[in-house]
């Protein structure tokens, strides 16, 4: 989806592709002085049609549909939690605004875009370097006031691109995120249903961490760690056919995590619903018991995480790797017969003692005779876990190409 109903600047600087979807939430009156240009008047109205309140901008110029907004600076007042949000320049170029009042462009550009808690509580700041927006569609300040109690208007675009990314936390230091960017490769009416994300250079430091969180990375050899994340995902809204086609998570120098997944049943109206039940998580348990679940995969593929695991759990033993591994393997049968199911043990023990002996890979397909409810996944688990494995089709291998 092109947006996402964000709470708090954490969740804006973290979720940085959907930036233009947290001032359009509530309505608030207009606060700034209008310039005369439409388009530039339309975007400031669309945002404190929002929960902001433009306190200012230094200037604005350009003509017709191409416009630059210097120094834009508002205050943000979300759900009681309050913010200052400041764009150093906005550039619109193409703009046009329809007879309902929605902004279209070509392309949109932000730089120097600050974000700063003001309530002094769990103070999270951010700052994104640029923002690049490729025909960006803004929804009318008129259907932002309807529709604010929804708690879902958002932007549309077909990419977005951040770069410079940095968000500042009182518990968990700066977290640099190098870029971030969202492609929407097809839509079906104001709903994306097919598209990528992608975040690059998330930047964990030890110094950012606490003394344990700390311990435990430098134990492990990094002073930090770089991740990156790519997700692509296949939607149809009259099926209800879900398709994330990739979710790749990478630590550098350390392990990547590829997962796929295929269900059905999440239609348009599920969505809708499950976004209404944001609040409600027994309403949402109850939408998502009525999703089928087609297939399932998990795979890690180790760069050199594992053996450092080993390396400093064999240490902490006071034994060798190879004689920590084989103790370890030993005990397999023993720690899996809780499963209570012998095939699928025995398949676990023999993937878990190759990858162990010699961490490659390591890989858990679900892939079911025929979609299984999550309702029955849900039920089963609850009343006789050991036979899930076999109502999923579950399989286990390791360093398998």
């Amino acid at each position: 989806m092109t947006y996402l109903p964000l709470r708090r600047v954490r969740a804006l600087a973290l979720a940085s592709p959907f930036l233009l979807a947290a001032p359009l939430l509530s309505p608030s009156a207009l606060a700034f002085d209008a310039s005369g240009n439409q388009v530039a008047d339309t975007f400031m109205e669309i945002l404190e049609a929002g929960n902001a309140t433009i306190s200012g901008y230094d200037g604005i110029s350009g003509s017709g549909g191409d416009v630059v907004i210097t120094g834009l600076r508002a205050s943000v007042d979300d759900n009681g939690k309050t913010s200052d949000l400041s764009i150093a320049e906005t550039a619109i170029e193409g703009g046009s605004v329809d007879a309902e009042g929605k902004l279209s462009a070509d392309a949109m550009t932000m730089t120097d875009v600050a974000i700063d808690d003001t309530d002094g509580k769990d103070k999270v700041n951010a700052r994104v370097a640029r923002v690049a927006i490729v025909k960006p569609v803004l929804p009318s300040a008129a259907s932002v006031k309807a529709k604010a109690t929804t708690d879902a208007i958002a932007p549309g675009y077909s990419s977005a691109e951040l770069t410079g990314i940095v968000v500042e936390t009182e518990d968990q230091g700066t977290i640099p995120i190098a870029r971030a960017s969202a492609v929407v490769d097809r839509m079906d009416g104001d709903l994306p249903t097919a598209g990528s994300l992608s975040l690059e250079g998330v930047e964990v430091s030890a110094d950012a961490l606490d003394e344990d969180e700390r311990k435990t990375l430098t134990d492990l050899g990094y002073d930090k760690v770089m991740l990156s994340l790519q997700m692509k995902i296949d939607w149809d809204p009259a099926s209800g056919a879900l398709n994330i086609e990739k979710l790749t998570l990478t630590g550098e120098n350390a392990a990547t995590i590829n997962a796929t997944l295929r269900v059905n049943g999440l239609t348009r109206e599920v969505v809708q619903q499950l976004d209404a039940a944001q609040d409600n998580p027994e309403k949402a348990m109850g939408l998502m018991q009525g999703l089928l679940v087609e297939s399932l995969t998990l795979r890690i593929d180790n760069g050199s995480l594992v053996d450092r695991l080993l390396d400093n759990q064999a240490k902490e033993a006071g034994a060798t790797r190879e004689e920590f591994v084989q103790q370890l393997t030993g005990a397999l049968p023993f720690m899996l017969s809780m499963i209570n199911n012998p095939g699928f043990q025995k398949k676990v023990a023999a993937a878990a003692t190759t990858f162990l002996n010699d961490p490659k890979s390591l890989s858990a397909t679900a892939m079911p005779s025929a979609p299984v409810p999550f309702a029955q996944v849900l039920g089963t688990a609850m009343m006789a876990p050991q036979t899930l494995p076999d109502i999923l089709g579950v399989t286990i291998t390791a360093n398998e190409n």
